[in-house]
């Protein structure tokens, strides 16, 4: 006699896999139904001591408006003042009109001035940041004739706003530098990575699909594009980008409009670790 399996007892394996509903409402498809690359990146070290980066020259293009969208990845590295990027009156001097800085284990801050040196952007994160290990993605935004900000950190509101007022940014300065503040002051201590600012552009993030545009569903960064055109079909005035394995130097390349290369002052080293890991 052959003894037959009880039909009623057994039952095949359930697939441990997650359905593909998961990956598509995670970007993890093209538009097509294709499985995405992963997007992988590299970042540049800035010592905090010799390093930084200058255009020496305004920003290609650029002119005074009430928007503008800055994003970047940083890890810090030691808790020291640090600025990621200045916008300076005159070629190696004169009056700041735009700034993003960190004061260590400190919020992050973005200000914006008009032409007579006053501020009329001042945002900072509600919380504060320490060095370590952990990569940070800030993500703003802000229209100041909706009276609209938006600081987005890894994905998360953490907006406090001081100042914003109706009135005109000046962007069309004389000169700028990332990683620094002008000559030789507060230098940032950490790794850049996807450093992108767009003047006279603006997304509402409070709308998930726009954070979408710079950072994925599971925190890593997303492909900008070769120009960083991808988020807003425009390509911002800077945009700093290392593919995977590029020589580190490149990081001074501007993909964006705004023109370059710029200058480095020090040697940057590639980071050892990068936000798409």
């Amino acid at each position: 006699m052959i003894l037959k399996p009880d039909r009623k007892l057994w039952t095949p394996p359930r697939s441990r896999s997650m359905p593909r509903s998961w990956f598509k409402q995670r970007g993890f498809f093209t538009p097509m139904g294709f499985m995405k690359t992963p997007f992988k990146i590299d970042a540049a070290d800035f010592d905090g001591f010799n390093d930084n980066m200058r255009l020496g020259a305004g920003l290609t293009g650029a002119l005074d408006s009430k928007t503008g969208i800055l994003s970047f990845w940083v890890r810090f590295d030691a808790n020291q003042v640090g600025n990621f990027i200045n916008g300076e009156t005159t070629l190696g001097g004169g009056t700041v009109r735009f700034f993003a800085n960190w004061g260590g284990s400190s919020p992050i801050r973005v200000v914006a001035r008009n032409t007579s040196a006053t501020n009329i952007l001042d945002i900072t994160s509600t919380a504060s940041y320490s060095s370590g290990a952990t990569w940070w993605h800030f993500l703003c935004s802000w229209d100041l004739a909706a009276a609209a900000a938006h600081l987005y950190t890894n994905d998360a509101s953490d907006l406090t706003v001081t100042t914003l007022t109706n009135d005109t940014i000046d962007y069309t300065v004389g000169d700028w530098w990332i990683g620094v503040f002008p000559p030789t002051f507060n230098r940032i201590n950490g790794c850049l990575a996807e450093f992108y600012f767009a003047p006279g552009q603006y997304l509402d993030f409070s709308v998930v699909a726009n954070r979408r545009r710079f950072i994925s569903a599971i925190g890593k960064p997303v492909g900008l594009g070769t120009t960083g055109a991808s988020p807003t079909g425009t390509a911002p005035l800077i945009y700093h980008h290392l593919n995977d394995g590029e020589a580190v130097a490149n990081f001074a390349i501007n993909r964006g409009t705004g023109g370059g290369p710029w200058t480095i002052t020090g040697t940057l080293d590639a980071a050892s670790t990068s936000p798409s890991d």
